[in-house]
């Protein structure tokens, strides 16, 4: 699969998952880069390039980016592990 194609179904999962539409871009300066603003209008997700070599970092993304998303707010490491719990 191309990393083009690979980021439109990621970005897709993430909508699909959150019920929004969202703005999603590729750092490939940093790795391991992940960013959420989730702005009710338009939420932003910014990922890094590890995304592409690493199947588990992508998932965690996609989990990461849904919650933050349906809180309004960047989660803190802590709910995150227990929304990870909770899968």
């Amino acid at each position: 699969m191309e990393d083009k194609e690979f980021l439109e179904k990621m970005k897709a999962k993430i909508e699909a998952m959150a019920g929004t539409a969202v703005t999603m871009s590729l750092d490939r300066r940093k790795e391991d880069r992940l960013e959420v603003d989730p702005d009710k209008l338009d939420p932003k997700v910014i990922v890094g390039s590890a995304v592409l070599k690493y199947p588990g970092f992508a998932r965690m993304c996609i989990e990461y980016a849904v919650a933050s998303i349906r809180e309004g707010r960047q989660i803190s490491a802590l709910e995150f592990h227990m929304v990870l719990g909770r899968n």
